[in-house]
């Protein structure tokens, strides 16, 4: 494969060493590209921004908040082809062997499957086009919207910070944070963290992190991590917390630990502590009904609003 400098036509066996000739044109990267591949956002028609060659080429939209406007505005059928497009890249680049969970396609900024849904009839429909099945594809269990508030709730003694709930008991955990005794008990526990506890997890504490996860998967239970952040505002908060941490980094550990562990473990951001007070109740008692719900779906999709205290 060869790459032509548009300058001068010279040809050049890599990105790589056409990107060095341009110095010969006193040209900066960034202006040869808007030069000669000018790039408009699809929404606003601007032209798009140069960061870096790959952010350029791939990018068709300033922020994720275009991308899905976008989606609900433009002509349908035209957003069909394009979002389709974007999973498969998806799906090809990271060589992935299954259709990404609502957090992977956030972090990742391809649409919601709202908009697939919508669009395709069902998520599942265009993961088959893709050639592959969601990660998480079973529909959440009428028993969710049971209150599980009476449910006594096992407590490990090293939490810093815990949920209050109207019946608990400490007890040391071999994994997560949480759990229910014996007669209720379905092999599922969870991880509590709040914004600063899951960076750090994602970052300094990784590989205790992943031993954890290895032992989750060697008793054959499962793992729910529940974030008391909202995921679409984790940016905004970091901005402003008292240590920022690089949530590209951060997301990127998350997305490999959640494609490696998926038969263990998915992460759910519940937005704060007392949705969190609410959820993680359900998922003790419903254990495997839940393991392949996508429940950040469920979240995003509004049909969660039983978080709210009554």
């Amino acid at each position: 494969m060869s790459f032509n400098c548009k300058e001068c036509n010279e040809s050049f066996d890599s990105l790589k060493s056409l990107h060095h000739h341009l110095k010969k044109h006193e040209m900066m990267l960034g202006d040869y590209y808007v030069k000669h591949y000018p790039r408009f956002n699809k929404l606003t028609g601007v032209p798009i921004q140069f960061k870096t060659y790959e952010d350029y080429m791939e990018r068709d939209f300033a922020t994720y908040d275009q991308l899905v406007e976008w989606c609900d505005t433009a002509d349908q059928e035209e957003v069909g082809a394009y979002i389709l497009l974007l999973l498969k890249k998806r799906i090809e680049k990271k060589e992935l062997d299954y259709g990404p969970c609502s957090t992977e396609l956030f972090t990742s900024d391809l649409p919601p499957i709202r908009v697939y849904k919508r669009i395709f009839g069902s998520y599942k429909k265009v993961c088959d086009e893709c050639g592959v099945k969601p990660m998480f594809g079973s529909n959440l269990p009428q028993e969710f919207h049971n209150d599980y508030r009476d449910v006594k709730i096992l407590i490990d003694t090293r939490e810093q910070q815990p949920l209050k709930f109207r019946y608990s008991a400490p007890l040391k955990l071999d994994v997560g944070d949480y759990a229910v005794t014996g007669e209720n008990f379905q092999y599922t526990y969870v991880d509590r963290k709040s914004f600063a506890d899951f960076c750090s997890t994602l970052s300094a504490e990784y590989k205790r992190f992943v031993r954890e996860l290895q032992r989750c998967r060697q008793a054959e239970c499962f793992l729910f991590i529940v974030i008391e952040s909202d995921l679409h505002k984790m940016r905004e908060i970091n901005k402003y917390a008292p240590k920022r941490f690089n949530l590209d980094y951060i997301f990127h550990n998350m997305k490999e630990l959640q494609r490696d562990f998926r038969d263990c473990c998915q992460f759910v951001f519940a937005k704060n502590r007392s949705s969190s007070q609410i959820l993680i109740p359900k998922l003790l008692m419903l254990g495997p009904k839940m393991w392949n719900v996508d429940i950040q779906y469920f979240l995003d999709a509004g049909e969660m609003n039983y978080f709210e205290i009554k």
